[in-house]
């Protein structure tokens, strides 16, 4: 399977970290699996499934078949449907007309992070702060829980 993540790397032309970077694994765990040290797991192949549609799970677990799923109406193999959107240009672009994401989604499917404006109101004086996470521009981040020094 080694040999065959690698084709599809290069098929894809992404690189190991860009890789790991989309399906959600750390890029450590993904170089042990292309060097050999590991073998993928089950959740491995499903995030990388998930991911990537148009690719052949029979290909790549036991190597038979084509390595893109042939579209029933299409003739032709699909390339992988995952389209990766162009990093912002500048830290202000990224929460421009973010409103918009939301705005059509029932209060059932809203993520699981998100901001529930309809939450109860927990009064001030149960609330205990936690931490405080600062993350800078070089993609560097320190957390700062209280008790500790600088708090």
């Amino acid at each position: 399977m080694k040999s065959r993540l690698q084709q599809f790397l290069e098929v894809e032309q992404l690189s190991p970290a860009k890789l790991a970077d989309i399906i959600g694994i750390q890029r450590s765990g993904l170089s042990h699996i292309l060097s050999g040290r590991n073998k993928p797991g089950f959740d491995f192949i499903q995030k990388l499934l998930i991911k990537f549609p148009a690719l052949n799970a029979e290909w790549l677990i036991t190597g038979r078949g084509k390595i893109y799923k042939e579209s029933p109406d299409r003739s032709i193999t699909e390339k992988s449907t995952f389209k990766s959107n162009p990093a912002p240009a500048n830290n202000e672009d990224l929460f421009i007309n973010n409103e918009s994401i939301t705005d059509n989604l029932t209060e059932s499917e809203l993520p699981e992070n998100s901001v529930n404006d309809n939450a109860p109101e927990i009064p001030p004086e149960k609330k205990n702060l936690k931490r405080i996470l600062l993350i800078y521009s070089d993609n560097t981040f320190q957390e700062i829980r209280p008790g500790k020094v600088g708090f």
